[in-house]
């Protein structure tokens, strides 16, 4: 693995607090969701809503144990963002798409955006292939549309598990200065003291985004909360990543089937497939697709 340089790099931290009653992520995620805006083209409220759906979703897909392990996560609501959907996996890498690139902003005040407006009311469907014959697939009302506290509800409602969870993206007129994630779970084993320790805690715990605007790295994130008794096991870069292209948009053609591929081979102009994750064209000519249709055969 590549060597993490704390200081500027997205990276994601792991960690149990607490003679390991409580288990601890973080992440720095600016550069990704920079990324995500720059492939997007984004307003700031889209870019907001994105990155934090894409930075919950990393904290989500962080308990993985091997690399097949893949989280979609989706949001479908009422608001002006109807549709995101966002892919994470084992190894850090994360994709987003978001319906409605140019939402308007709405705010609770100057300064921060009403993501929730701007989301509505609606369901976060969280489906987890964890290499089983089926996929784990969950889905909770969204409880504000803010996606940090929708996180926390499919954690509790869904899992059973009592989850604290942080998130958010700063921007300035230049672009995403900050963006970043901090979850806590209690494990099966924490009382209701240490649940009520925690939320003393939470309250009043600085603006995320602005911490990592200043320069507090993940594993400084969960020291600022826990305070003390934190046994950091592992880290690791996280990126924003699409692995499509012609091989694998071509895959995504014979599993159309042949009667199918029969009709697009008609077209002498071929066909433009899209990639929504990556924001790519992939052409396929007239002659592409009869071979891929003899091939089939």
């Amino acid at each position: 693995m590549n060597e993490i340089d704390f200081k500027i790099d997205d990276y994601l931290a792991i960690a149990l607090a607490k003679q390991g009653l409580l288990r601890c992520v973080a992440v720095r995620s600016t550069k990704l969701v920079q990324e995500a805006q720059r492939i997007h083209d984004l307003s700031p409220a889209s870019t907001v809503a994105l990155g934090r759906f894409m930075t919950g979703s990393l904290l989500m897909a962080s308990d993985f144990k091997n690399k097949d392990n893949q989280l979609t996560a989706m949001i479908k609501s009422d608001g002006d963002i109807k549709n995101m959907t966002v892919i994470a996996d084992y190894a850090g890498n994360v994709r987003g798409d978001i319906d409605n690139k140019h939402a308007p902003s709405y705010y609770h005040h100057e300064g921060k955006l009403n993501i929730g407006k701007s989301i509505g009311k609606g369901n976060l469907t969280i489906i987890k292939d964890l290499g089983l014959k089926e996929p784990y697939i969950g889905s909770v009302e969204l409880m504000s549309g803010e996606i940090a506290e929708d996180f926390a509800s499919y954690y509790f409602y869904s899992e059973q598990i009592p989850t604290v969870v942080f998130l958010g993206v700063r921007l300035k007129p230049e672009g995403v200065v900050a963006s970043g994630g901090l979850l806590v779970q209690a494990m099966p084993d924490a009382d209701d003291s240490l649940l009520d320790w925690l939320e003393a805690r939470t309250k009043g715990f600085p603006d995320l985004s602005e911490l990592i605007e200043n320069q507090i790295s993940p594993h400084q994130l969960i020291d600022l909360l826990i305070n003390e008794d934190v046994d950091y096991l592992s880290e690791k870069l996280v990126q924003y990543y699409c692995p499509s292209n012609k091989e694998r948009m071509k895959k995504n053609l014979i599993s159309l089937g042949k009667d199918n591929l029969l009709d697009l081979s008609k077209d002498e102009n071929g066909i433009n497939l899209h990639c929504h994750f990556c924001e790519q064209d992939y052409h396929f000519s007239q002659s592409e697709i009869k071979a891929i249709l003899d091939a089939t055969k």
